[in-house]
């Protein structure tokens, strides 16, 4: 198999669960890097929430962010592809959710804005894992007025992720959202929802950061576990789900491997690539 491309969802794929990488997986990641092939993190999160483990495992020139809404070049610190909500898309997608008691992320330029009259939706997350509410205290930013912040800095939005909300709020979310044919709407875990512009996806990024480096889909492996992950794999030559994946991105996947507790990435590169 001449792969020349590995793309790596964090969440649920190379993290574990408490949200760090094994030393098998930092291991075996090197192994590949140092093969001569290129590690490219593909992620839901924004530039500056992709772990510095990833960051340490060989040379990472490009990193698909946003769920594909932005490919950034690490090296020389700067954003090589968009596919960003218009103004007037991103004004509008936050007039429509600002009504709704949900927590609502905004990501543009690399950072995550979130209403202040919100903070206090974090003590109705029941249920909610603390690592992931200490993230979301660490990584946002809190302004007054949402939509007028994002307004008078006239940001286009990368993404909106609301990260927790009751079943039927999300239903009701879900089928209006979707209806509007200016957005992609999808998940990286349970109960939350991640909007795009329409044509926005990690498969659409991938496309776009493969033909500028002359690499084919069927040099590219993927590995991913959640619906946001689905276009990545389907457009790479080897897409590899996890084994704690969803049952959609399982269907799609040319090879399921182990979980992401079970190092599965490291499985899959030792078994079908012979590396280690």
């Amino acid at each position: 198999m001449d792969i020349r491309l590995i793309a790596l969802d964090m969440d649920g794929t190379v993290l574990k669960t408490d949200k760090t990488m094994s030393p098998k997986t930092a291991q075996t990641l090197r192994a590949a890097a140092d093969s001569g092939i290129m590690l490219v993190p593909a992620t839901g999160r924004m530039r500056g929430m992709i772990p510095r483990e990833m960051l340490d495992v060989g040379t990472i020139s490009y990193a698909i962010t946003s769920n594909g809404a932005s490919i950034i070049d690490l090296e020389k610190d700067r954003e090589i592809y968009a596919n960003q909500m218009t103004l007037e898309d991103s004004r509008r997608i936050i007039d429509f959710l600002m009504p709704y008691d949900v927590m609502v992320e905004a990501y543009a330029e690399g950072r995550s804005y979130v209403d202040n009259r919100h903070y206090s939706l974090l003590s109705t997350f029941k249920g909610y894992p603390k690592l992931l509410m200490d993230l979301i205290l660490q990584y946002q930013t809190f302004v007054d007025d949402l939509p007028g912040f994002l307004k008078k800095n006239r940001l286009c939005l990368e993404k909106i992720n609301i990260p927790y909300m009751g079943t039927e709020v999300r239903e009701e979310l879900a089928e209006k959202l979707e209806a509007m044919k200016e957005y992609s709407i999808t998940a990286s875990f349970g109960n939350n929802l991640e909007i795009n512009a329409a044509s926005a996806s990690k498969g659409d990024a991938l496309s776009h950061l493969c033909q500028k480096l002359g690499i084919a889909p069927e040099q590219v492996m993927a590995f991913g576990d959640e619906r946001n992950d689905l276009e990545m794999l389907k457009f790479a030559g080897c897409g590899v789900a996890m084994g704690n994946g969803h049952e959609d991105v399982r269907q799609v996947a040319d090879y399921v491997t182990l979980t992401n507790e079970e190092d599965g990435v490291a499985d899959a590169i030792e078994k079908l690539l012979h590396i280690s």
